[in-house]
């Protein structure tokens, strides 16, 4: 298992904004990845992970943080990888967006992963991550996001518009 340093600095900014010097706390994060992975038969691969911040598991899609030096689809592979343990043959991209643009810089790339295959031997986790993975069908992932279990906003949008873009 990696044990990485976290990827982020708060810092304090004043810029000037049409005439006006603005202060504010900002989170400068690298660029991330959000994944998509559909297997056959109209099915997702989800992901069952704990998340301290909010002290419970959730349901996400896979998605992690670039590495210095490490492109957007070399972060998909790898990411894809440890956190499901498949290997995709095609990455498409779908779209990028800011998560969190009032506090923070962080870009997240999203992809749709097909042509999955089982890793013989997948990587260790990171040290700090406590994922299972869940295969579901795109209807019940839609549903999921619908009724509330799903309620984390990148999941959300890589669901909602990710699923719209496929031709099954």
């Amino acid at each position: 298992m990696r044990a990485r340093s976290r990827p982020f600095q708060v810092v304090r900014r004043r810029l000037l904004f049409r005439g006006r010097v603005v202060r504010a706390t900002v989170i400068r994060h690298p660029k991330s990845v959000v994944l998509l992975p559909l297997l056959p038969g109209r099915r997702v691969v989800l992901i069952r992970q704990f998340r301290a911040a909010i002290e419970r598991f959730i349901h996400e899609i896979p998605a992690g943080t670039t590495e210095p030096g490490e492109g957007v689809l070399a972060c998909c592979r790898r990411e894809l990888a440890e956190e499901t343990g498949y290997r995709a043959s095609r990455y498409t991209f779908i779209g990028r967006f800011f998560p969190a643009p009032g506090v923070s810089t962080e870009e997240m790339f999203l992809y749709r992963a097909e042509g999955l295959t089982v890793l013989a031997h997948p990587p260790a986790k990171d040290a700090d991550e406590w994922i299972t993975p869940r295969i579901v069908t795109a209807a019940e992932a839609l549903r999921m996001v619908r009724d509330g279990r799903i309620r984390d906003a990148k999941t959300m949008l890589g669901i909602t518009f990710g699923l719209g873009r496929v031709r099954w």
